[in-house]
């Protein structure tokens, strides 16, 4: 089975369970109706913003749609922005922090993926689910790439922490460059871009957001 079609059966199932259908959905996304019907049978690639749009209107963090099987093979996902998107203000239900049990160890090679293989951003998943109160994100980006940064749906709180080479942080106050072991605390409202300023080392930084709505 292949990742995208494991993201559409993902999409599908919440849509249901939401009891949404695939025309209210494409109001509510800007995306069309048999767009999404293609995302759902798992025979076309989604966007970072399409899938942005599609976990906010469908009430779950983004890395909601990304498999925690431990055989599975990261999600990589183009990066072709459809031109005119909605904002849309959701908040996270309630049943949704009732997840079942899980270990809380996460291993090296089970993380879950998010790789956005134009832009050379890498997302890892470190915490083992979204039931918390927090979730830690490890990033990285080569030289040269950057990943402009959407404004979240609901308030957020972020603390960066750089691992290995040099990390450009744009906030709405000023640009800062974080060397290894440098850290960062800001309001997720006030983050504008991440930014390798290495030249020749890639950045590697973990992010602690709260709550978790990546």
């Amino acid at each position: 089975m292949t990742v995208e079609l494991k993201v559409g059966q993902r999409l599908n199932s919440r849509r249901r369970e939401m009891g949404i259908s695939l025309r209210k959905l494409a109001k509510m996304t800007g995306l069309s109706a048999s767009f999404l019907s293609q995302v759902e049978r798992g025979q076309t690639n989604l966007s970072l913003k399409s899938l942005q749009f599609i976990s906010q209107a469908l009430s779950v963090p983004l890395l909601y749609f990304l498999t925690e099987n431990k055989t599975a093979k990261p999600m990589e996902i183009s990066e072709s922005v459809p031109e005119s998107m909605p904002e849309q203000v959701v908040q996270l239900p309630e049943q949704f922090e009732k997840l079942p049990a899980y270990t809380p160890v996460v291993r090296s090679g089970d993380r879950s993926k998010l790789i956005l293989p134009l832009s050379g951003v890498i997302y890892e998943l470190l915490t083992p689910s979204f039931g918390q109160k927090m979730v830690a994100i490890r990033g990285e980006l080569s030289p040269g790439t950057g990943n402009v940064m959407r404004r979240l749906r609901e308030p957020t709180e972020e603390f960066i922490f750089v691992l290995s080479g040099s990390l450009q942080v744009g906030l709405d106050r000023g640009e800062y460059i974080l060397n290894a072991g440098d850290t960062i605390y800001f309001e997720g409202a006030n983050l504008q871009k991440l930014l390798c300023a290495s030249q020749e080392e890639n950045a590697v930084w973990v992010s602690v957001i709260t709550p978790p709505t990546f």
